[in-house]
């Protein structure tokens, strides 16, 4: 299985955006966007997965969808200028390995919570998964391969009255 992660304002993170009125679901809303993003056509990716709600920085609501490609040599990345950089692929495996991993305890929300990071290195260039993305991938990883990460992986529990609005991670 790939992940298909991309370079926006220099900061790594999955294909997602905010949900339009026409999508029927989070997995539409997710399917939709990488296909505006990185020219993932829909019909080649089977959602497998929709994964419980993470919260971001920014207060939003972020809905991971977990997708399979149908045919990996039918997709032809296609990055948007306008909001990608780059697409690169990095093993799910790795985010639940201790190597290239380092966590950082911060306070959140009045909360201390771990800040995960990943250094990878892919075509000679290295990249810093790190934050939401790094938590959505690490919890990906561990229903896809049934096991906990080998480190302490603790998930915020944060209650807010509301939640500025909806963001869906597509697969």
């Amino acid at each position: 299985m790939c992940n298909f992660l991309r370079r926006k304002l220099g900061e790594v993170s999955l294909p997602g955006g905010k949900v339009e009125e026409d999508d029927v679901d989070d997995a539409d809303t997710a399917t939709r966007e990488a296909k505006e993003e990185i020219g993932l056509e829909p019909s080649l990716v089977n959602v497998v997965a929709v994964l419980e709600p993470f919260l971001s920085k920014h207060l939003l609501k972020v809905v991971p969808v977990i997708g399979i490609l149908s045919d990996r040599n039918a997709f032809n990345p296609t990055p948007n200028a306008g909001e990608v950089d780059e697409i690169f692929d990095a093993p799910l495996e790795m985010f639940l390995k201790d190597e290239n991993h380092k966590s950082e305890e911060i306070d959140w929300l009045g909360n201390r919570i771990l800040l995960h990071y990943f250094d990878y290195e892919t075509g000679g260039k290295k990249y810093m998964i790190w934050g939401l993305t790094a938590g959505i991938l690490i919890r990906a990883a561990s229903i896809v391969y049934q096991r906990p990460p080998t480190f302490l992986e603790q998930t915020p529990k944060v209650k807010l009255p509301g939640v500025v609005s909806t963001y869906t991670k597509s697969p």
